[in-house]
């Protein structure tokens, strides 16, 4: 891979320096990335997905923090399944995740074919709202999650909304087979939810999977320690 070093001279004093295929950054790449790429793949069952040398990886950055140890990082497989790594010193863990599954799509003006396309994605949908909050809470947990360290059934369970597309010959679109589960922490109060409260709004787990086959297609932890909730 190429050394490419992007040092954007503004901003060095406030965002990491991102630097892609270096020695070090090979090293983080072969011993941290993909053991860890392969790990999360095993534990929501895609195996065969799995990234098994860096003939797999795309492409990949790190974001090395410039006043602490740690870095960011992300990682695209040749397969499109990209991830997000976040380091504080010597823990790392996988922060997002996602398949290269749109689930969201654009059709004003677009041609009848495609639209009827995507119309007949919704025909292989085999879950609603309640089944896909089961099936988002199975992979909630294989990834690590308690749900007693997040809202359920009181004042602000996890929100579940059907993903859905815009457009067509009425203007109005209609519902994806895809949904995204999201949950937030016991200490976020209902009135910073109330205020969109924009630190509260991060302290969440986010899920979407696909009412087609069951699977896991994205995962995004925001404001959470690393390996913990809490």
């Amino acid at each position: 891979m190429k050394n490419i070093v992007l040092i954007p001279a503004a901003a060095l004093l406030l965002f990491p320096v991102l630097v892609i295929g270096g020695e070090k950054e090979d090293t983080y790449l072969k011993e941290k990335m993909i053991p860890l790429a392969q790990e999360f793949l095993q534990r929501i069952g895609q195996t065969n997905n799995f990234p098994l040398g860096t003939n797999q990886v795309k492409s990949y950055k790190v974001g090395y923090f410039n006043d602490r140890p740690g870095c960011t990082a992300e990682m695209r497989l040749t397969n499109g399944c990209a991830f997000g790594f976040y380091t504080e010193k010597e823990k790392t863990e996988i922060d997002w995740f996602q398949r290269p599954i749109k689930t969201y799509y654009n059709l004003v003006n677009a041609p009848k074919a495609k639209i009827d396309a995507v119309k007949a994605l919704s025909l292989q949908n085999k879950l609603n709202k309640d089944s896909a909050a089961i099936l988002a809470t199975k992979y909630f947990k294989l990834l690590g999650h308690k749900e007693e360290n997040f809202h359920s059934l009181d004042f602000y369970p996890p929100e579940v909304l059907q993903c859905y597309w815009s457009g067509g010959e009425d203007d109005y679109g209609g519902r994806l087979p895809y949904y995204e589960i999201t949950w937030y922490l016991k200490d976020v109060t209902a009135k910073e939810l109330d205020d969109n409260d924009s630190r509260a709004k991060l302290k969440t787990v986010v899920i979407e999977v696909s009412g087609i086959d069951s699977s896991l297609i994205s995962y995004s932890k925001g404001l959470l320690p690393i390996g913990s909730d809490f």
